[in-house]
């Protein structure tokens, strides 16, 4: 059986990602690749609550209460994403794989969270 709300985040996200990575790398060529990457989700985090909100979980509940919740949520995501790009960079990586590595983390962890702690009142199918 195929997790629908997962399909839809998945969809989602690569917008969110495509915007996100056009920002990091636009921002890079004037910033460091760590202020570049904060520069992209601050660009993308209103959008991202909003489109996940309404599309990925269509969630019915407290507009404020689940902002509330997907900031930590965000956080976490940025503190994962953080070490792996830092990780990276350290290691040698090329930048462009390590900013597209620490995303695919940010991923994983905000997905998770956004399911199970942020977005608690889904529209009944």
């Amino acid at each position: 059986m195929i997790d629908r709300t997962l399909v839809r985040f998945l969809a989602v996200g690569v917008g969110n990602t495509v915007l996100g990575l056009a920002v990091i790398f636009g921002a890079r060529q004037f910033l460091s690749d760590v202020v570049a990457n904060l520069v992209g989700y601050l660009v993308v985090v209103p959008i991202s609550f909003l489109t996940h909100r309404d599309f990925s979980f269509r969630d019915q509940g407290d507009r404020l209460k689940a902002f509330a919740r997907y900031v930590p949520t965000i956080l976490a995501g940025y503190c994962a994403n953080y070490a792996v790009l830092t990780a990276a960079l350290h290691a040698g990586f090329n930048p462009y794989l390590a900013q597209t590595a620490a995303i695919a983390c940010h991923v994983v962890v905000t997905y998770l969270l956004s399911r199970i702690f942020v977005f608690l009142s889904p529209e009944e199918s």
